[in-house]
């Protein structure tokens, strides 16, 4: 893996480690309702993957080379030339549309939860 696809994967894994951690503490904070938690938890999760989606359709090669990615490269890292440009926003936008279907995924399991647990516990929803 190149420098520049390992950069932007870690730092999509530490924004999805972010997101993770609000979800879970707020689910910790609504844990006396388990199926509003796990709503909340499935939300949050939503919300990540709406911004993954916004961050994807708004990158541009000038965006890219503003981006953390880029800057938080040495320049003998980076790709040389336009086209490894291209490669490497090309790379960065298939990376931030996966991780947006993981956690929509991660989302769609947590509605499903918060619907079982309410049918089971008899809680009537928001």
């Amino acid at each position: 893996m190149i420098p520049c696809e390992r950069y932007a994967f870690f730092t999509l894994v530490r924004d999805a480690g972010f997101f993770t951690l609000a979800a879970i503490v707020l689910m910790i904070g609504f844990s006396f309702e388990p199926p509003l938690a796990f709503e909340i938890g499935a939300s949050v999760a939503l919300l990540f993957s709406v911004l993954l989606l916004v961050r994807s359709y708004l990158l541009t090669p000038d965006r890219f080379r503003r981006s953390e990615v880029w800057r938080g490269l040495n320049p003998d890292e980076r790709p040389a030339g336009e086209h490894g440009i291209r490669i490497a926003r090309d790379y960065m936008e298939e990376l931030l549309l996966r991780f947006a279907k993981s956690s929509s995924a991660i989302a769609g399991l947590l509605y499903g939860s918060a619907l079982i647990l309410s049918l089971t516990v008899g809680y009537d929803g928001l």
